[in-house]
């Protein structure tokens, strides 16, 4: 069996005249003490993946480009058109009025058993 080695530490300091920064540490003083380094852990990662996922839209943006694109009489007819996403369609439901003998949650207890 081959042993795990621990996490490299990395220290830093939040200034908390950031606005950004001071909501951070006043999260992470809410937090619960045995679990602020599994946020900290979380947050950087997540962060992290965000700005891969940021340059690797900009560069395939950049990849979709003609080459000719520098030229400033053709960039208005070489622009890419935007496919946009159809919306998510809007259900409207519609309340039922319930009578006095209905058990408005009697269903529940097929699911829940």
């Amino acid at each position: 069996m081959a042993k795990t080695k621990p996490g490299q530490r990395v220290a830093l300091q939040l200034d908390p005249r950031i606005a950004l920064e001071a909501i951070i540490l006043n999260r992470l003083e809410r937090t619960p003490t045995a679990r602020r380094q599994e946020w900290l852990r979380s947050l950087l990662v997540q962060g992290f993946r965000l700005e891969c996922l940021t340059l690797r839209s900009v560069t395939e943006e950049q990849e979709q480009r003609p080459a000719m694109a520098f030229n400033h009489r053709l960039a208005g007819e070489l622009k890419i058109p935007v496919v946009m996403k159809p919306e998510n369609p809007v259900v409207t439901v519609m309340p039922t009025e319930a009578t006095a003998t209905e058990k408005p949650f009697a269903a529940l207890g097929k699911v829940i058993g």
